[in-house]
């Protein structure tokens, strides 16, 4: 088989593994209590097991499509906003480069014989990098989508795996911050978790102009 060929066949593989999950989930989530406090108590009857039953569920999430919010608020719920943070982290960072990896190995080729020249830089170094750490620290950016872009790139893995953690730790702590903030009905601590996520969304777009200037030298 032609290299053409076979890069058309795998990103058919990837193409095709990502609608079957996401059709999967659809049907599966459809029967699920999508709640935080469902998936807490979910999560807690695993008793000592709880942090690893919640690091594993992170880590599938891409595969099973998951909302990451309801999780992130869900660990917070759960193990407070610290052991949350690091939980949600360690399960987060897991499942993007599991899906980084596959992108890679299914899709990379057939995508990068295709992507126009004006946007190859976008790709290089820092900034490839940079831009997986923006979109992993805005709240309201997919994640999932972000990994398999990630993926589909020429951005190197280590560079890859420290952007998500820089992005990811802010993001994860404020949900779980939110969430922990939830169990304990504190007004000011809810107020003060909302200010959190909202700065997660205003200090990328105050930042986004300086941004743009990089990508258009």
């Amino acid at each position: 088989m032609d290299p053409i060929a076979r890069a058309r066949r795998r990103f058919g593989l990837f193409l095709g593994f990502v609608l079957l999950t996401a059709t999967g989930a659809f049907f599966v989530l459809r029967h699920v209590p999508l709640t935080p406090e469902a998936v807490r108590e979910m999560i807690l009857g695993w008793g000592a097991l709880a942090p690893l039953a919640f690091i594993s569920l992170m880590t599938l999430r891409p595969i099973i499509f998951f909302p990451s919010i309801l999780l992130f608020i869900a660990a917070g719920l759960a193990f407070g906003p610290w052991f949350g943070t690091l939980y949600a982290v360690i399960g987060g960072v897991l499942a993007a480069v599991i899906t980084y990896l596959l992108a890679r190995a299914l899709g990379r080729e057939f995508i990068q014989a295709r992507l126009p020249a004006s946007l190859q830089r976008f790709q290089d170094g820092q900034l490839g990098a940079g831009l997986v750490f923006f979109f992993n620290l805005v709240p309201i950016v997919p994640i999932t989508a972000v990994n398999y872009g990630a993926g589909l790139s020429r951005v190197p893995l280590p560079h890859y795996t420290l952007a998500v953690i820089g992005g990811l730790t802010p993001r994860a702590f404020a949900y779980g911050f939110f969430g922990d903030a939830l169990l304990h009905t504190d007004v000011r601590r809810l107020a003060l978790a909302g200010a959190g996520l909202a700065l997660l969304v205003l200090i990328p777009a105050l930042f986004r102009k300086r941004w743009l200037k990089r990508w258009q030298q």
